[in-house]
């Protein structure tokens, strides 16, 4: 799940800005803004252009970079960068949801080939997966088809899913997510903790990774009752059900210090978030990888 804006502290400035776009994008009005992302899908000219940034996803015990996750932003020519969920779900109203989807797909592994070539390997990859492309007859297909065009093995891409409340998983469809698995692609349950995405959705499909949501964190961000239970019972009983089924665990929307050592001694292996790197462009990414790995291999 992407976190356009920064964390409390620090990068207020870029918090505010990001802010303020989305501010003027409402007052864009959605059907200027649907012809408009029409417009970019098809590759018109005037209308600025989709770009992927990639977040890094690295190992909690050490920061040693493993992966990334693959997120959107669009260029607009006078709103400036749009963060997802700006346009992300005007797209999934207007049934463009999927072309997003696969256009972000296409982007991300085929980045993902250019980096192998270059000596930067990544385990994997991660993509989210809309209400749409999750719906579509041709999801097992259109994924194949990318892996192919970019030259890489169904084992190095995640798709991320997201529960709300008008996915339906058919029998249909929850075949062609086991046929994907049985490929080797991972499913990933994002946003864990967060909105529709629990339990029920953990027991339904063949994921073999758990995002932990943000919101399980301890923080300014969290409004909670003076009796609610302690944040860090309810985290170390969700790593305990990941822990059961056998599911991977990557925490997301680390900030501090303390949240690393949180999730450190509950034992998840994995994370991302502001205090590690936010989402970069491409060569942005590959600069803080290659400095990262430096600094990693300099301190063992």
């Amino acid at each position: 799940m992407d976190r356009a804006s920064p964390p409390s502290g620090g990068n207020r400035h870029l918090g505010l800005q990001l802010q303020t776009i989305s501010f003027d994008n409402a007052r864009m009005g959605t059907p200027e803004l649907v012809r408009a992302l029409r417009a970019v899908l098809a590759g018109r000219p005037g209308q600025g252009a989709l770009e992927v940034h990639y977040q890094p996803v690295v190992g909690v015990a050490d920061g040693a970079p493993l992966g990334a996750e693959a997120l959107v932003r669009w260029c607009h020519p006078r709103l400036g960068m749009l963060s997802p969920d700006t346009f992300i779900p005007v797209a999934e109203c207007a049934g463009l949801g999927q072309r997003l989807d696969d256009h972000v797909l296409r982007t991300a592994l085929a980045q993902l080939a250019r980096w192998d070539a270059e000596g930067l390997r990544l385990h994997r990859i991660g993509v989210n997966l809309g209400r749409s492309s999750l719906h579509a007859a041709g999801l097992v297909d259109s994924v194949h088809r990318a892996g192919e065009l970019a030259g890489t093995t169904p084992d190095r891409l995640m798709l991320e899913v997201v529960e709300h409340d008008e996915l339906e998983l058919t029998p249909g469809r929850l075949a062609a997510l086991q046929a994907l698995a049985d490929a080797d692609v991972t499913l990933a349950l994002d946003d864990f903790g967060a909105g529709h995405a629990g339990v029920g959705l953990l027991s339904r499909l063949p994921f073999g990774v758990l995002k932990l949501d943000r919101s399980l964190l301890p923080g300014p961000h969290r409004v909670v009752a003076p009796a609610a239970p302690d944040s860090r019972a309810v985290l170390r009983g969700v790593v305990a059900l990941a822990e059961s089924v056998g599911v991977e665990i990557t925490a997301e929307g680390i900030e501090t210090p303390v949240h690393r050592e949180l999730v450190a001694g509950l034992g998840v292996p994995h994370a991302q978030g502001w205090l590690y790197a936010p989402a970069m462009p491409a060569a942005a990414f590959a600069a803080w990888w290659q400095v990262r790995v430096a600094a990693v291999a300099a301190a063992t």
